[in-house]
């Protein structure tokens, strides 16, 4: 924190924070010239009108219902209006109205048509139900896919259910360009453009690592590529991307989903998803989702890496007024699981693969009575508030700490040749905490000077990361045996490893960090159908340093100013259809201060550097049955470390690293009925400049090539309505396991298929995963994969 009474620093950040809120108060200033439309589109028992169009009638504008039924026209001249909303199928219905400068016309709707009757006509309309690309999120701006230079994928509950998805790794398999990886603290990760990450946002907020994440409590994930520090940060993010949770939200109508799924591996699960509105205004609105699953493991022949988790989720939705509405929403998510251990491979091994070593698939090297133990709290509140029909103000804080409250054990599998392992466990000692804290303050405007239209949001964050940790003083502790794989392995007991970790000593370690940043971003219509956004965000990172009980001593303070630009380019070669675009995006990485000279002198380093070129294509055809994003990237990393090739112990500033490759998505509803969702990643990510081990190998956990295929069919009239049927999976190429590429994580593909009956009440499904019962390992924990598996689930919605 003394950094922060540096008087240049508070100087230059006073002046920072007053240009940002002289440009809000200008553009305030001129708000009062258009209008806005907004309002709710129901069925006629109150539940909402998902994808009904309304169009403005004698104009081009027209949009479609969100998830809640709600809509809205920003920027509309003074005048009379007609506003229609259809639906293929549905009766039309339209209304006349005043649209005055400075005011907002409320105009809703309520169907002649019952949620279930509105069900089937989407269905026998064909309606695209996985295309669901529109969100405030990517961009922090109300923006349309076709409008967005960023790229991005997202999967969609519906597509959850469809596959009876459990767990966040196999919703996460849909993302085109994307490997699914584990820590062995619990967490689900993944690689992007070839960068690792852990770490997530939740409605665009930070949260924390470690632990599981539910899908029952999932409205869609957003996967947003390429580096994203302008408007996100990089406590959360890598440099080839991040994930967004976007969670379910209350909505005004009582209804809901219990469902149980049973399976292979004595696989129970039980979900529940129930909303209501509190009082007859409904302005006062309440939504839960519960989650408890139960599953054996596949391993050892006893069961072997079991898990249990759980999550609870209440929700609540205050509508003060017309004005301002504010949400609450808190999360607690556990699991229990089998402590098992991820493998490193020494120079001892001549092996080329895991499928060429020793081990049996299905034999691991850990314990089913040693287990883990974790859990993630999460607490959000966002307060939205209508300023004018031109502006509005987004506060939202967010709490979110992921910690161990039983104990964690640290295990390690040394490779030391074909056959021999050394095995290494740590045993952390309660509680150990993982922490992100973060406030944001956001301003957005829709508004114009003179006839360009502005879409502009400017905003204010602190972020902080905090850690709490009880364990050895150093990870080559904990050493237990070394075990021969060809020969019986041991069971390692409780008491063994606490003999072990015994002879060690403990220290209680912490840190923490924080992040004050300010932003801005503009979407400028220079035309109908050429837009060009503007980015820029000013960081200043603060750490406080490591505390060490072992020494008293806090260590490793620095602080780091970053300048992040964003800049971005569409035409719309068919306004609303397809649309170009460029992208020029940055992220960083703060690096602390190192040694870099014989006389010990410590250099205060510049952050490490991402700058991502890119450019593509972008579809929405037919009425929204065909939507597809294709795009080219490059992407350079500079100010990388690595150690002086004259001496180890000082560090040189001058690493450059090169990810490139092409990805396309597509989401297409080419019959009715019939869904297909495809996905393709190509990836070359290696070093350029680096330690001489490294100049031109390639990344770890980052394969060339990734597939992804899912296509599904439901029968939409006869005998055999609301019957389905629905088959894809995924293809993944080879990828280095270690450093120095010697050894190879293997690929791998997957095929899945399933069949179904889908009503408006009801819903069965049989699914049956790995058919053709594949040997893969996941990256980020080296342990292998599930074999082929069923699972049955039935669910029942009111």
């Amino acid at each position: 924190m003394n950094a922060l009474r540096d008087p240049k620093i508070v100087a230059s950040f006073r002046l920072k924070f007053y240009i940002t809120f002289l440009s809000l108060f200008f553009s305030l200033s001129i708000f009062a010239q258009t209008a806005v439309i907004r309002g709710v589109i129901q069925t006629s028992d109150g539940k909402p009108a998902e994808f009904v169009t309304v169009a403005l009638q004698g104009t081009t504008r027209a949009t479609t219902a969100k998830a809640d039924g709600q809509y809205i026209f920003n920027g509309i001249k003074p005048g009379v209006y007609t506003l229609v909303a259809s639906f293929t199928g549905l009766v039309t219905q339209s209304k006349t109205f005043e649209a005055k400068a400075g005011e907002t016309v409320q105009v809703d709707f309520t169907l002649s048509e019952n949620n279930q009757q509105l069900q089937e006509v989407m269905v026998r309309a064909g309606t695209n139900k996985f295309a669901k690309r529109e969100t405030e999120y990517v961009a922090k701006l109300p923006l349309k896919n076709l409008e967005n230079p960023q790229v991005y994928n997202t999967v969609s509950k519906d597509l959850i259910k469809e596959q009876v998805v459990i767990d966040m790794a196999q919703a996460q398999s849909n993302i085109p360009g994307v490997l699914v990886i584990s820590a062995g603290g619990g967490s689900v990760g993944v690689t992007t453009r070839g960068f690792t990450s852990y770490f997530n946002l939740r409605d665009g907020m930070n949260t924390s690592s470690i632990g599981p994440e539910d899908p029952v409590n999932i409205e869609r994930i957003e996967a947003i590529k390429g580096p994203v520090g302008t408007l996100f940060g990089n406590l959360a993010t890598s440099l080839g991307g991040v994930l967004n949770y976007v969670t379910k939200k209350p909505y005004e109508a009582f209804g809901g989903e219990v469902s149980y799924t049973t399976g292979s591996y004595k696989l129970n699960r039980l979900t529940a998803d129930i909303n209501t509105p509190l009082n007859a205004e409904k302005t006062v609105l309440f939504r839960t989702t519960a989650s408890y699953q139960t599953r054996d493991g596949y391993a050892n022949s006893n069961g072997g890496l079991w898990s249990n988790t759980y999550s609870f989720s209440p929700k609540l939705t205050y509508k003060a007024n017309a004005r301002l509405t504010l949400n609450l929403e808190a999360e607690v998510i556990g699991q229990t699981y089998d402590a098992a251990y991820s493998y490193s491979i020494t120079g001892g091994v001549t092996a080329k693969s895991f499928k060429d070593l020793p081990l049996p698939y299905d034999r691991t090297l850990s314990s089913n009575g040693l287990y883990n133990k974790n859990m993630v709290n999460n607490v959000r509140a966002r307060a939205d508030y209508k300023i004018s029909d031109q502006w509005t103000s987004q506060t939202t804080y967010s709490y979110s700490e992921g910690h161990y409250p039983d104990q964690f054990l640290y295990a390690l599998g040394y490779w030391l040749n074909n056959t021999s392992v050394r095995r290494l466990i740590n045993l952390w000692v309660p509680d150990n905490k993982f922490g992100q804290l973060e406030f944001q303050q956001n301003f957005t405007g829709d508004f114009k000077i003179g006839k360009l239209r502005n879409r502009l949001v400017a905003g204010l964050d602190w972020a902080q990361y905090y850690y709490f940790l009880n364990r050895p003083s150093s990870y080559a502790t904990g050493y237990v045996d070394t075990v021969d794989v060809t020969k019986p392995i041991p069971e390692i007991s409780e008491l063994a490893m606490q003999t072990a970790n015994a002879k060690y000593p403990y220290n209680y370690t912490s840190t923490t960090i924080n992040m004050y940043s300010a932003y801005a971003s503009d979407v400028l219509n220079l035309t109908d159908n050429l837009l060009l956004m503007l980015s820029l965000r000013v960081s200043q990172y603060v750490n406080s340093g490591g505390y060490s009980q072992a020494t008293g001593l806090v260590a490793g303070k620095y602080h780091q100013t970053q300048y992040s630009p964003k800049l971005g380019l569409v035409y719309q070669l068919l306004k609303d259809k397809v649309s170009l675009f460029a992208n020029y995006n940055n992220g960083f990485i703060n690096v602390a201060p190192a040694a870099t000279a014989p006389n010990g002198t410590i250099t205060t380093l510049k952050p490490q550097q991402a700058y991502q070129t890119e450019g593509g294509v972008k579809f929405d055809l037919f009425d929204g049955k065909f939507s597809s994003t294709l795009s080219y990237y490059n992407i350079k990393v500079t100010n990388a470390t690595y150690a002086d090739p004259d001496n180890a112990a000082f560090t040189v500033q001058d690493g450059t690293q090169r990810s490139r490759g092409f990805e396309a998505d597509i989401i297409a509803n080419p019959l009715r009925g019939l869904n297909i969702i495809a996905g393709y990643g190509y990836n070359e990510n290696k070093y350029i400049r680096s330690s001489a081990g490294l100049i031109g190998k390639y990344v770890t956990l980052a394969p060339r090539n990734t597939g992804n295929l899912w296509i599904s069919y439901k029968v939409t009239t006869g005998v055999m309505k609301d019957f389905g049927v629905g088959a894809g999976g995924n293809v993944v190429s080879d990828s280095w396991f270690n450093a120095t590429n010697t050894f190879i994580l293997n690929g791998y593909t997957l095929v899945n298929a399933g069949i179904f009956y889908a009503s408006s009440k009801y819903m069965l499904n049989v699914k049956l995963n790995n058919i053709g019962n594949a040997k893969y390992w996941n990256g980020g924990t080296s342990l292998p994969q599930m074999p082929r598996n069923i699972a049955v689930s039935v669910a029942y919605k009111f």
